[in-house]
């Protein structure tokens, strides 16, 4: 998993639309999990964004250049009416689908372990991204989440992360 990646929980919340309200909890060296409101709009974009540069990240994962490392995609499981996007890292992609380990430890969703092997079609990730020489590439759903942080928040995450944040 990245260090100082922000796991995203598609909980439904009556709670304020600010990411720092929507804070659930922060599990020892776990990422942090954020609960979303289905309709925010800002995340909806990102999603979106996501999906539409896929190819750039399947281009990289499938001939990574030196420096590239970190290829991860972000998968949403979904179980009754709970949603949890959840990273896949070791990521793959064969016959049109990614391959991966789910990297976060499960809030919402029962049965589903941490290591586990899951697919995921392009066109239902919720987010990717991996590292090019210390920048992350990709990473939508992370910036939203970023960008709502104190700047408190904000550099301690920067200290955690093994990567920088760039435009």
């Amino acid at each position: 998993m990245l260090a100082g990646t922000i796991v995203l929980c598609g909980c439904v919340s009556q709670e304020p639309p600010h990411a720092i309200g929507r804070a659930v909890r922060r599990v020892g060296a776990e990422p942090e999990c954020f609960c979303v409101e289905k309709n925010d709009a800002q995340m909806a974009r990102a999603v979106r964004a996501a999906r539409r540069h896929v190819g750039v990240f399947i281009t990289a994962l499938q001939h990574p250049a030196p420096g590239q490392h970190d290829f991860e995609v972000k998968k949403p499981f979904v179980q009754g009416d709970k949603v949890e996007h959840l990273w896949l890292s070791h990521v793959q992609y064969s016959g049109g689908r990614f391959h991966g380990l789910v990297d976060n430890k499960p809030q919402n969703i029962t049965g589903l372990k941490m290591g586990q092997r899951v697919s995921v079609n392009p066109d239902e990730i919720s987010d990717w991204s991996y590292v090019d020489d210390g920048k992350l590439i990709g990473g939508y759903t992370v910036r939203v989440l970023y960008s709502e942080l104190s700047p408190e928040r904000k550099k301690e995450f920067l200290e955690g992360a093994n990567f920088r944040l760039e435009p």
